[in-house]
């Protein structure tokens, strides 16, 4: 059974080689096992996006987490490499996405101004990294096995080791998603993970080995394939337009409007929304997340996946999109905005 949490612990959440030769042996053939649980294509389930996904831009973002700004220095932990492949739903590979990895270190504690907790922070470990398919559809990173953390500080809730992924690639809905490793305590309790069921979690539920090829002793290999779905939108150019726009967003009426306000805008005093369009498909942005796809689901009616929310977007006799709302599933308030330009 899926474990109950208050809303206050939701907003927790939000929610020796060269370089050329490091990369090469980063890349490397799926298991077997691997391809075999890939070969029906289904798209990969999505997940929250939470609230520590990169805001900030580095110089060293590459695919090697554990060695930062040119120092000799190792991260604390244990030494992983994640292999995949990204693939759409006939199977084919997907050259040229952009794929985007973020996690904890081996405390638990994000590289990021928002993780105020008193979890250790490790100045020799890079936070995140992103790389680009290659014409095999393939990608890879060197990073460290995170660490569990609490949904609050002092909270008894735990999330169990997990690596954040965004993948993305024209003519594909993006997936936000996480990888979890097989075999850990908290997979039973984590509140994300059960609340998948048993196929989905076979997606991203993964085995680690050791004694892999090309790989240093004492690492880790971890395999996580991937399948994007085909971007389909059956709404047309005019309309997409007219959703687009900046929506003012009221957190005045709630009572948690300082925790909302944190979550959402980073403290700011006003709230803002931004729906843009981009090749066909809608975006959405708040002040301390990134521009994240929102996919059609109903009338009127977009999946913010980020945020695991749906935006209703509300119009007037004419037709005239005038507002929004924001619901996030769980015990979330849902939230107003009003249309401003």
């Amino acid at each position: 059974m899926q474990k109950k949490i208050n809303r206050r612990s939701w907003l927790q959440l939000g929610m020796g080689a060269t370089v050329g030769t490091l990369y090469t042996s980063i890349f490397g053939c799926t298991t077997p096992a691997a391809e075999e649980a890939a070969s029906a294509c289904e798209p990969t389930v999505n997940q929250t996006m939470g609230p520590f996904h990169p805001n900030k831009d580095q110089q060293d973002k590459d695919f090697d987490l554990t060695s930062f700004n040119g120092s000799d220095a190792q991260p604390q932990g244990e030494p992983i490499y994640v292999r995949g492949k990204v693939t759409d739903e006939n199977c084919n590979p997907i050259p040229g996405a952009v794929v985007m990895l973020w996690q904890a270190n081996t405390h638990g504690k994000y590289s990021h101004e928002y993780d105020h907790s008193s979890a250790e922070y490790d100045p020799n470990f890079q936070g995140w990294g992103q790389v680009t398919t290659n014409e095999k559809g393939e990608y890879g990173f060197k990073t460290i096995k995170p660490g569990a953390y609490p949904l609050s500080e002092g909270s008894a809730d735990y999330r169990t080791p997990h690596i954040h992924f965004k993948f993305s690639r024209r003519g594909y809905h993006e997936l936000i998603t996480q990888l979890y490793f097989e075999g850990e305590e908290l997979n039973e309790t984590d509140v994300l993970l059960g609340g998948l069921n048993a196929e989905e979690k076979a997606q991203v539920v993964r085995p680690k080995t050791t004694g892999a090829e090309d790989i240093e002793d004492g690492a880790s290999l971890v395999t996580f394939d991937v399948v994007l779905e085909n971007a389909k939108d059956n709404s047309t150019e005019n309309r997409l337009k007219e959703l687009s726009g900046k929506y003012s967003v009221d957190i005045e009426p709630h009572e948690m409007k300082e925790e909302l306000s944190q979550f959402y805008g980073g403290q700011r005093e006003e709230l803002t929304l931004t729906i843009t369009t981009e090749n066909g498909l809608l975006y959405a942005e708040m002040p301390i997340q990134p521009k994240c796809e929102v996919k059609p689901i109903g009338d009127n009616v977009y999946a913010y996946l980020a945020f695991e929310a749906d935006i209703h977007f509300q119009q007037d006799d004419n037709g005239k999109v005038t507002g929004l709302q924001l619901k996030r599933y769980y015990e979330f308030p849902t939230l107003s905005a009003e249309k401003i330009n």
